[in-house]
């Protein structure tokens, strides 16, 4: 039984093994993110598993702050990451409205974090990322709807995920080099997600995308963290707001909408 819809954040007796499982495979899956977003930003093959100090090429300790035999600091990204993933995987069960979701849910969200990372450091949306975790998301999710039909809606995810991929498109046009082709990619995949739960998620993540990043745009060139002609990636303004659609989405919906 999952929690009640219009009480996401209800943590339900038959919650809680829902809640450790999820929370766990996000702290295993949370190293495999670091290896890859380190082997994509070091140029090397793709390297889910273990991920390894730079300096010695030792494998690093559980919270993935250093190195287990030299001690090496390894970046602060990875703690982030970890934290991130694991209290956001742990929330994933209570917050959606059945839990024949969450592992096309959790796939999701294992996605946005590692785009994130990759993006930030790269600058790129890898397709090598994008394009199998799309393909994975999609058929957990069409299985997950099986499952429990009343749980979403499969039409709203592909008018969703049409609809936001079309609109960054023609952003990505209109801009000439504003937006790249990994975001207006990343679009569909978002828009697929947060339509599924409703339309009004899809509109708060393309919305909220916007306002993160123009409010954080507004802090660097306030602050002199960025000039005028540097380039800052918007697929994080992109992941956030998908993960804030995703948990608040509704609350907001309501809150300003309806």
């Amino acid at each position: 039984m999952a929690a009640s819809a219009s009480v996401p954040w209800l943590m339900l007796p038959d919650m809680v093994l829902p809640v450790l499982i999820a929370a766990v495979l996000g702290a295993v899956v949370a190293r495999s993110i670091v290896a890859e977003a380190d082997a994509h930003r070091l140029e090397l093959p793709d390297r889910w598993f273990g991920p390894v100090c730079e300096e010695c090429g030792t494998g690093v300790d559980a919270v993935l702050a250093s190195c287990r035999q030299q001690g090496h600091t390894q970046r602060r990204t990875n703690v982030i990451v970890l934290v991130a993933t694991v209290v956001l995987s742990g929330l994933i069960p209570a917050a959606l409205p059945s839990l024949w979701m969450v592992p096309a849910y959790l796939v999701f969200l294992w996605t946005v974090i590692l785009l994130t990372v990759t993006d930030l450091d790269t600058k790129l949306i890898p397709n090598r990322i994008l394009g199998p975790a799309t393909l994975v998301g999609i058929v957990l999710l069409v299985g997950g709807h099986f499952g429990d039909t009343s749980s979403g809606s499969l039409v709203d995810a592909a008018i969703g995920g049409g609809a936001y991929f079309v609109a960054m498109f023609v952003l990505a046009f209109i801009v000439r080099g504003g937006l790249g082709f990994g975001d207006v990619k990343l679009a569909f995949l978002i828009g697929v997600f947060a339509g599924y739960l409703s339309l009004g998620h899809v509109l708060v993540a393309g919305v909220g995308s916007f306002l993160i990043g123009g409010t954080v745009a507004a802090f660097l060139l306030i602050t002199r963290m960025r000039g005028r002609k540097d380039a800052i990636p918007f697929g994080p303004f992109m992941t956030t707001a998908a993960v804030v659609a995703v948990f608040f989405g509704q609350e907001i919906i309501d809150r300003y909408v309806g």
